[in-house]
């Protein structure tokens, strides 16, 4: 898998010893450092892979303060689908 945004490393050794959340990811929210929130997030091998409501990351990885575990799921795959659907359209 394609690393998109890599979490900072104590943030990504302290999900490893948490239950992931589906086979390969973990939801998590994550806080920037300038303060903004991002309530659902998929992770996957230490990289966020989807955040809800944005077709790209919209941060990169020196801008994360925190990432912990979300109880908020979505079907994240659903909008991976789109997306591919519409780039063999064009």
């Amino acid at each position: 898998m394609k690393c998109l945004v890599p979490i900072p490393q104590e943030a990504a050794d302290e999900l490893k010893r948490e239950r992931q959340t589906g086979p390969g990811y973990n939801f998590v929210s994550i806080e920037l450092k300038d303060g903004r929130y991002f309530e659902q997030a998929v992770l996957s091998e230490g990289c966020v892979i989807a955040v809800r409501g944005y077709t790209e990351i919209p941060f990169r990885n020196h801008d994360v303060a925190t990432v912990k575990l979300s109880s908020k799921p979505w079907n994240f795959r659903a909008n991976f689908r789109r997306l591919k659907a519409k780039a063999s359209a064009a």
